[in-house]
């Protein structure tokens, strides 16, 4: 629960109601409500109508007409002009079928603001049941005889006396002993007014002296109790050095016109709790208000972001359909179409992952994976915006001893596929960006702490707005910063995910210089074999890279694994010194080169080695590029392999052993886009979609590979497909999730529990608009084989297909 839920569970417990009202506007929200009131009274709405609808149906008749003046606004101002509370107690009325008991309720004004003039510009009102302490009162007020009063010393009462109207005489009492002892009680058989004039002058708080002016005089207490029978005001004593806060409480007994009761109660501990009730209330209504803010300001950035893409959307279909014989033209609006519609989906994906995880269903999957791996797909993803703005992307890795982890992947590389999106659209073209993982100490057994640093030269942000930089839709207001596309969603989802991990995300920035985010996050640590390193002690490792960290950190891992490493950091250096070790014959056992280096790259700089020494020295070529650009020219100048950045201990450990014939070399296949270079006319599939268009979309994306297509538009009937033809059959399923008659989890758990082996084997692939982490795990927990989310992703279609249907089938 959140501290504005707590507040509001908080009041909830303390009043039956509570109302902000603002004067000018005669208008009022409710903020708590029981629900027999909110059946009678709107939730908002013109305040006058609904304090008359309060004392018409919540207030019995004989009370009505104080209540009426007690929130008469008119007179609001006169009888607030000292006090910021006023009470007014009254009996509500109930209903017997509603099971509403007939208590006593103690009504409360509060004043939240007043205006320059010291009038009321808005106010709380709030009811709470106080039935006990009425019935607690009640028995003081009866009791007036010297045995009734001793009756009630178990009271919170202080002092108690009761009074005879006609000569003014305490005719018994219950007295303070304190007090007894400070002043006497010999005047407690003469006139109440000598004790109460005693007792003001010495005791009470000198600005409160007024409020006693009508008890100081006989003849006003008369009148007084004509026109009422019962007083009660609040009061403050200076005691001790300290402020102390009591309640006079006058009444006249039932039936009894010759005496009334007067008690005087130490009511401190009650205001204090007051006080704390009066700031809660003042708290929750803050948040009451920042909620209404932020949904206001919610539905304006949706609407604006939303019907962005939309007008691309439909604008550019316009145009095609214009030009459709056009084919240039019409290729380029559908170019826009899609980057469009991601971008619709990348809104739609971040408000119902905000919702999700504002209510608190975030759940954490745990799932065993490799950091590797997960880097390598945050630059996949991201190398084309970053090759499109000329940005130059370095990746260090530093003391990563622990690479098998457990945790939930794809959250993971949610928040740092945001993070690195942020730094290229807040760089200007040709910036530099750098990402850099760092495995820190944790005194947690079998629990790795990373550390992952996302720096920039780019915009960077000004100081008061890296405070507010987490508040959900927070944008900077800069003109050229409105531009680009984004919710202001990003930075507060990814801090949720991070802390949910038991982590946090740390942002350093300066306007015009640029952005630092550090991330840290525990993660589990896999139960894995240590790294065997004997066959690699003492092998001489020439490493190249213009990078002076990167050299020092590969320096670093070949060091762990036993080798000889020695770092340069230019192609003309590398050169000089793998031929002067050759002619020592004492030749390296491999050269690393970094493709991208200023004056002489990887490439001329293998091609100048092979030239000077020959083709017996490896030479492996590390690029954070897309391999297809190089490859073929890199094999050609000499080559010899080739690994991604970045450089991971076990990335080292392949290829080395590669290099040392115990692996096979890693195909470099150059990713694709299109399905259509894969041929799987040979493999049968079952597409499982209720939606027509859907399954069209789906026939014409899966059909150009040549895949043999049947349909079922529901789970039962692909259950029914799978139950009637041979093990066999079908090579794959590709499963919708939310469909009629039987859903596709139903599906799976049918088609996995029929008594066959093919039919737990058989590849079922969720193909869903359910995209969540949460939906993923749920998809492999009834024994799905992979999870594809809708829109498709062609190239992860691609990849998933490639490893469920290998090759050409016989």
């Amino acid at each position: 629960m959140n501290m504005d839920d707590a507040l509001f569970r908080y009041l909830e417990k303390q009043y039956l109601t509570v109302y902000y009202a603002e004067v000018a506007k005669n208008e009022y929200r409710t903020l708590v409500s029981a629900p027999y009131v909110s059946a009678i009274v709107p939730p908002r709405g013109e305040a006058r109508k609904a304090l008359e609808l309060f004392c018409q149906w919540m207030v019995m008749d004989d009370y009505q007409d104080s209540m009426r003046k007690f929130v008469d606004l008119t007179t609001l101002d006169e009888r607030m002009k000292k006090e910021n509370v006023i009470f007014q107690d009254y009996f509500r009325k109930y209903k017997p079928e509603d099971n509403i008991a007939p208590d006593w309720i103690r009504c409360a004004i509060t004043v939240d603001e007043r205006n320059e003039d010291g009038s009321v510009a808005s106010f709380f009102l709030t009811t709470r049941i106080i039935t006990a302490e009425k019935q607690q009162e009640g028995a003081v007020i009866t009791s007036a005889n010297k045995e009734g009063i001793l009756s009630v010393l178990s009271s919170p009462y202080a002092d108690v006396y009761a009074i005879e109207l006609a000569d003014g005489h305490t005719v018994n009492y219950r007295m303070n002993k304190a007090f007894q002892e400070k002043y006497g009680t010999s005047f407690l058989e003469g006139e109440f007014t000598k004790l109460l004039g005693i007792y003001v002058a010495n005791e009470v708080y000198e600005d409160d002296h007024h409020l006693f002016a009508f008890l100081m005089d006989m003849d006003s207490v008369r009148a007084a109790f004509q026109a009422s029978r019962e007083y009660k005001f609040e009061y403050r004593v200076f005691r001790g050095g300290q402020i102390l806060y009591f309640r006079c409480h006058a009444s006249m007994p039932p039936d009894d016109n010759t005496r009334f009761v007067i008690s005087f109660e130490n009511i401190h501990n009650e205001v204090e709790d007051r006080v704390q009730q009066e700031q809660a209330l003042k708290a929750a209504y803050d948040a009451a208000e920042a909620a209404n803010k932020a949904k206001t300001e919610f539905l304006s950035h949706m609407s604006h972001d939303i019907r962005t893409p939309m007008n691309g959307i439909i604008g550019m279909t316009a145009i095609a359909a214009a030009h459709i014989d056009d084919k240039e033209r019409v290729q380029d609006s559908l170019t826009k179409i899609t980057e469009a519609s991601k971008h619709l989906l990348s809104l739609i994906n971040e408000v119902l992952d905000m919702s999700k995880i504002e209510s608190g269903k975030i759940d954490l999957a745990e799932e065993e994976f490799n950091l590797s791996d997960l880097v390598d797909n945050l630059l996949a993803m991201t190398n084309p915006q970053i090759l499109a703005h000329n940005h130059t992307l370095t990746v260090n890795i530093k003391d990563v001893t622990h690479e098998q982890v457990v945790g939930d992947s794809l959250r993971i590389q949610k928040v740092f596929t945001n993070l690195m999106g942020n730094a290229i659209k807040y760089t200007p073209d040709g910036g530099n960006i750098k990402l850099t993982i760092t495995e820190k100490p944790c005194n947690q057994s079998k629990v790795g702490r990373y550390q992952f640093t996302f720096e920039d030269n780019g915009m960077g942000m000004s100081e008061e707005f890296v405070g507010k930089i987490f508040e959900p839709f927070a944008r900077a207001t800069d003109a050229t910063i409105n531009k680009i596309q984004g919710t202001g969603l990003g930075m507060p989802i990814s801090r949720s995910i991070v802390r949910s991990m038991g982590g946090d995300i740390q942002v350093e920035s300066k306007l015009g210089v640029g952005s630092k985010i550090t991330v840290t996050i525990y993660l589990k640590l896999q139960d894995s074999e240590d790294l065997d390193v004997s066959k690699f002690v003492d092998l001489d490792i020439l490493v190249v890279d213009d990078d002076n960290m990167a050299v020092e950190s590969c320096c670093s891992m070949l060091e762990d694994m036993g080798m000889k490493p020695e770092g340069v950091n230019s192609g003309e250096k590398a050169v000089a010194r793998v031929v002067e070790r050759h002619e020592e014959k004492r030749d390296f056992f491999a050269c690393i080169i970094d493709w991208k280096m200023p004056d002489m790259d990887g490439l001329e700089t293998t091609r100048q080695i092979r030239a000077k020494v020959g083709p017996n020295v490896p030479i492996i070529i590390i690029s954070a590029y897309d391999w297809s650009d190089i490859e073929q020219e890199a094999k050609a100048a000499g080559a010899t392999t080739l690994i991604s950045k970045p450089l991971f201990k076990s990335r080292l450990e392949r290829t080395f052993g590669m290099l040392l014939g115990e692996e096979k070399e890693e195909q470099f296949d150059s990713p694709i886009s299109e399905l259509e270079s894969n041929d799987y006319s040979h493999y049968r599939a079952l597409l499982v979609e209720d939606n027509e268009l859907n399954m069209e979309i789906a026939m014409e994306i899966l059909g150009s590979t040549g895949l043999v297509i049947e349909q079922a538009w529901n789970g039962a009937e692909a259950v029914d497909k799978v139950r009637e033809n041979a093990d066999g059959y079908y090579d794959v399923v590709f499963m919708d999730i939310q469909m009629p008659v039987m859903n596709g989890y139903d599906a799976t758990r049918v088609i996995r529990g029929m008594d066959r082996e093919y039919c737990k084997t058989l590849p079922i692939i969720a193909m869903t608009a359910n995209a969540f982490a949460e939906d993923v795990q749920a998809a492999k927990t009834v024994g799905m084989s992979e999870h594809v989310a809708k829109p498709l992703d062609l190239r992860a279609l691609s990849k998933i297909m490639k490893k469920w249907m290998p090759g050409k089938k016989d």
